[in-house]
């Protein structure tokens, strides 16, 4: 099984995400990915045609949005992030 990969650089909304992935001790490849040009790529645009930044590849699935990648990290590969009690989620 290959390892997630996360797209972006520290200095942009991808840091919420590589954050994440650092807080559950997840095993993922960082591809930085840059503002400069990079977003633009022909092969970054294969993965996300919109061009923004953080993208997240985990097998089949592709994401885009800093907080959709967190929940799902959160809710795959963190299971301690997400109280199992109902209401907990909310607290």
């Amino acid at each position: 099984m290959s390892l997630p990969v996360l797209y972006g650089t520290a200095g942009s909304r991808a840091f919420r995400s590589i954050w994440a992935a650092e807080e559950i001790n997840l095993a993922y490849e960082h591809v930085p990915t840059s503002f400069r040009g990079d977003n633009q790529a022909e092969a970054y645009l294969r993965i996300n045609p919109n061009g923004r930044i953080p993208a997240l590849v985990d097998g089949d699935l592709t994401l885009f949005e800093s907080m959709a990648i967190n929940l799902y990290l959160a809710k795959h590969y963190g299971q301690h992030l997400i109280p199992d009690a109902d209401g907990g989620e909310a607290r």
